[in-house]
């Protein structure tokens, strides 16, 4: 059995959706510019590799020396 050619479905919202999008520039050049500058954000995982460097580094040690007893 041969197979048919799917016929094509008109929208209806089309133009609803193109009205959204021109409402939705507008709104977005409109929108007030946050004064500031951002905090930089590094990529996942950077901050940890650093930190581990540097504590291979180093000779701290990262808890500190505790008096202790021997039983």
């Amino acid at each position: 059995m041969p197979r048919s050619k799917a016929v094509a479905k008109k929208s209806s919202d089309k133009p609803a959706a193109k009205k959204n999008l021109h409402v939705q520039k507008v709104e977005r050049k409109s929108a007030p510019v946050s004064t500031g500058i951002k905090k930089r954000r590094f990529r996942a995982g950077t901050v940890a590799l650093r930190e581990i460097k540097r504590y291979q580094r180093s000779t701290e040690l990262l808890i500190q020396k505790a008096p202790f007893q021997r039983k």
